[in-house]
């Protein structure tokens, strides 16, 4: 049996070169440096001065000091670690609590409860909300208007408040978000494809993550009238990107509930057949809504049974509406203000949030709208 020095093995797990693990593991084995030179094929100094780099390297971690290699192995950065002070925990401790963390989150995970005895099958209703920039940040002075996340969070939650306990309790509803919930993209604050300068309010996760709030809001709102809720977030040219972390969040979160459908398709235009309604989502930026009608008769196998077409979109903030091919093609406002771009630049808009009731077999039949300051004001009590 071949005599293995124990402090060769211990050297192993110091070992952080494909080279250095060889050497080191032919020796632990009971070969000399001479016999492990000869094998490897390798000078023998190559052997002794590897075996003397990882003991080196293993004192050094062993007595709390911490070093960085590079490829070759030699150092390239040294540093002390120190002890954590009273009441401050290790990193193996944050790591464990953050796991746990998680996985709480995920038990919370929503679950289909009992609907609500739903009087009208006949009906679909339809909410738009266009444009929200979540996340912009507006100044008085400039703007006529002090606006940032809070304030935008707490327009678009009670917006849903008004619009939906207006709206008939019908089986089924559709949140149809047309496209830059989020104002920036990423941590840039800029528009990611012409990269205009963005005026942005707090961290970036921070809005990514109230945003997730406020669309959670309008589905947990919308569960309690509403049998199926139906959620289809649009990319903007404010969020190509962050609106799939919002889509993703979601159905991650609503994936247990039978009664909400997240549809997540990265596709930028998005069809919904309801009996005799054909609609079409878009955010309006790409493809231009002159060229909406023709997409949709060629993409869509229901056209020619469909008696009424809509096709819904954001992106211009201002309510515009023509018929093209049969189609209705309308854009709907935002709640947000402008931005110091948009107002230098001349644009100015109402401020609103609609819902849409349609009939199966006779299209629209009902409109519900709720104005920024009707909103505000019958919080206010106003």
């Amino acid at each position: 049996m071949a005599w293995k020095d124990p402090d060769y093995g211990g050297l192993l797990p110091y070992c952080i070169t494909i080279k250095e693990n060889a050497y080191i593991k032919v020796l632990s084995e009971g070969k000399s440096q001479a016999e492990a030179s000869l094998q490897l094929n390798v000078a023998r100094s190559t052997i002794a001065d590897t075996v003397y780099r990882v003991r080196l390297r293993k004192q050094k971690q062993e007595s709390g000091q911490s070093t960085l290699y590079n490829e070759a192995g030699a150092p390239a950065a040294t540093w002390v670690k120190g002890k954590p002070q009273k009441g401050q925990k290790t990193t193996q401790e944050v790591i464990d609590e953050t796991v746990s963390a998680f996985n709480e989150k995920v038990k919370t995970k929503s679950v289909s409860t009992k609907s609500p005895k739903v009087k009208n099958k006949d009906l679909l209703a339809c909410i738009c909300i266009g444009d929200a920039h979540l996340g912009m940040l507006s100044w008085e002075e400039k703007a006529k208007e002090d606006f940032d996340l809070k304030i935008g969070c707490k327009d678009l939650t009670d917006a849903a408040d008004r619009i939906i306990d207006a709206i008939p309790s019908t089986h089924e509803i559709l949140i149809a978000q047309l496209g830059d919930f989020y104002h920036i993209d990423d941590s840039l604050n800029q528009t990611p494809a012409n990269k205009n300068p963005l005026d942005a309010d707090s961290r970036f996760s921070k809005i990514i993550k109230s945003g997730i709030y406020v669309l959670r809001y309008f589905i947990e709102k919308a569960l309690s009238k509403h049998k199926i809720v139906r959620v289809r977030n649009v990319a903007g040219n404010h969020d190509p990107h962050s609106h799939v972390a919002l889509s993703c969040a979601l159905a991650t979160f609503y994936d247990d509930n039978k009664r909400v459908i997240i549809e997540d398709s990265p596709k930028a235009m998005y069809y919904y057949n309801f009996g005799k309604n054909l609609i079409g989502i878009t955010h309006g930026h790409m493809p231009k809504p002159e060229k909406l009608a023709s997409i949709m008769a060629v993409d869509c196998p229901e056209w020619a049974q469909c008696e009424f077409k809509y096709c819904w979109h954001g992106h211009i903030h201002t309510k515009r509406s023509f018929e093209s091919m049969n189609v209705i093609i309308e854009s709907f406002r935002t709640l947000a203000p402008g931005d110091a771009w948009t107002i230098d630049s001349g644009y100015r808009a109402g401020r609103e949030i609609q819902a849409i009731i349609l009939h199966k077999d006779y299209g629209e039949v009902e409109r519900h709208t709720a104005g920024i300051r009707r909103v505000r004001n019958e919080k206010k009590g106003v």
